[in-house]
């Protein structure tokens, strides 16, 4: 959800009026001192023919800034309305990582038009983007680099930084390749400063980079500038070949996304279904998607549920015979499910950072097992008196409490080992959602207590 800027909300119906009044020169004047985010805000909360409009009155650069700042549906709706010319020459300006991003959100019909809009250079590196896997770090890279090799003295690579560094991503850190462009070292630029312009670059390198392939997926490098406080990071081909750099902003476009991506399916939801860039906001998902994002995941639950009410009907005579043995299924389920949810969690979490692996599942299991019995006990404790109380006899009090203690363990268990089974899958941990997790503790320890409850009352 955008944070407005005060001023925007401030100015909003002196801008609108302006519109209505087609007093484009004061829109241009007043809009053209903004942030692109600012200008962002503004074009989301218009109507598409004022936004349209007031698009055009920015000056390429301005637009193409803006255009970045954008959610897919302006962005759609925007260059799929302007002419040629005018979608040339802002894309243009647009960053190589920016603009594959685009190209890769658009529409196929709208992606396939730009490209051949593009210029012949803008294009093979569009597409030369575009060839690597999807969520691969290749498709965020930027070639717009400093370079420079070992033999140079300082001065002639501060020369070569002063002469091609305008138009670099960034130049606090200056990579240093050989006569075939494999990278050798990346220096931060203070060192050129401060040493001395007769000296090689060689002489202040440490070789001690830290770089990615470019086929790498996009949260390993993001885990590797977080691991070592990275504002840029260099990416190489199988052979070492440096192909361009990621920056920080684009890690942190890539970390929101995946959170939000894993939050859903936490909770059960297609996430494909629904625009990751729309679901912190609501209200502007049609109904439609809302439904489909939802609806798949609850059938599937519901028709696992089936089987819990199956399991009760197994267990008709004994719970006829004794019927306050219902009142504690639902306290004994949920225990299950909620110690499961926690579990999962956890290594959910762990997995994400990349602190744990899976040949780490079985000394987790062991160490959840231990855990899981201690909990067990303390929750037996807690409902002992309870059953005591509410069910009239330490037989049914036993029941409960051996129940208690067995179904803990049991959902611990499966809350440990469910992402490792979807990782060993291939699939995205994430997906052994607390929905799944709690559904199968209903199964497991609906079956569990009914079993234990007509082996004990026998």
């Amino acid at each position: 959800m955008r944070e407005w800027n005060p001023v925007v909300k401030l100015l909003m119906p002196e801008i609108q009026e302006a519109i209505r009044r087609k007093d484009w020169e004061t829109l241009s004047d007043v809009v053209s001192s903004w942030e692109p985010v600012e200008i962002a805000d503004l074009l989301t909360e218009l109507e598409p023919e004022d936004a349209l409009t007031l698009f055009r009155l920015l000056t390429p650069e301005l637009q193409s800034e803006t255009l970045a700042k954008l959610d897919v549906g302006l962005q759609q709706s925007l260059l799929g309305r302007l002419p040629d010319s005018e979608v040339k020459a802002v894309l243009t300006e647009v960053k190589p990582d920016d603009r594959t991003e685009l190209l890769e959100e658009l529409p196929e019909e709208l992606s396939h038009r730009i490209l051949q809009i593009l210029t012949p250079e803008d294009r093979q590196e569009a597409l030369e983007l575009l060839a690597f896997p999807e969520n691969s770090v290749g498709r965020l890279l930027t070639p717009d680099f400093v370079a420079v090799k070992p033999e140079w003295t300082i001065a002639e690579a501060l020369e070569h930084i002063r002469k091609n560094g305008h138009d670099a991503e960034t130049i606090d850190m200056i990579y240093v390749v050989d006569d075939d462009g494999r990278l050798l070292d990346d220096v931060p630029i203070r060192r050129f400063i401060l040493a001395s312009p007769y000296e090689r670059v060689e002489s202040i390198m440490d070789r001690s980079v830290v770089s990615v392939p470019a086929e790498a997926d996009q949260e390993e490098a993001a885990r590797l500038m977080q691991k070592y406080d990275l504002v840029s990071l260099p990416v190489t081909d199988r052979e070492g070949r440096l192909l361009g750099i990621v920056t920080i902003d684009d890690m942190v476009d890539v970390l929101q996304e995946e959170q939000t991506e894993d939050f859903t399916k936490l909770s059960a939801i297609h996430a494909p279904a629904v625009d990751l860039d729309l679901i912190t906001r609501i209200r502007e998902v049609p109904l439609s998607k809302l439904y489909r994002s939802r609806v798949v995941w609850l059938v599937f639950l519901l028709l696992m549920d089936l089987i819990t009410g199956g399991i009760i009907q197994g267990f008709q005579e004994t719970l006829a015979k004794y019927v306050v043995l219902v009142s504690f299924l639902p306290v004994l389920v949920d225990t299950a499910g909620n110690a499961g949810s926690q579990s999962a969690t956890l290594v959910i979490r762990a997995m994400a950072l990349g602190t744990i692996q899976m040949r780490d599942w079985l000394y987790l299991l062991g160490r959840e097992l231990l855990v899981a019995t201690a909990l067990g006990l303390t929750m037996g404790l807690g409902i002992s008196f309870m059953g005591i109380f509410r069910g009239g006899s330490t037989h049914i009090a036993s029941v409960v409490v051996l129940t208690m203690v067995v179904n803990v363990i049991v959902g611990s268990l499966i809350g440990i080992l469910l992402p490792f089974i979807f990782t060993k899958l291939k699939r995205d941990p994430a997906t052994a959602s607390t929905p799944l997790i709690t559904t199968l503790a209903d199964i497991i320890g609906t079956g569990i207590y009914l079993g234990i409850a007509s082996w004990m009352l026998r």
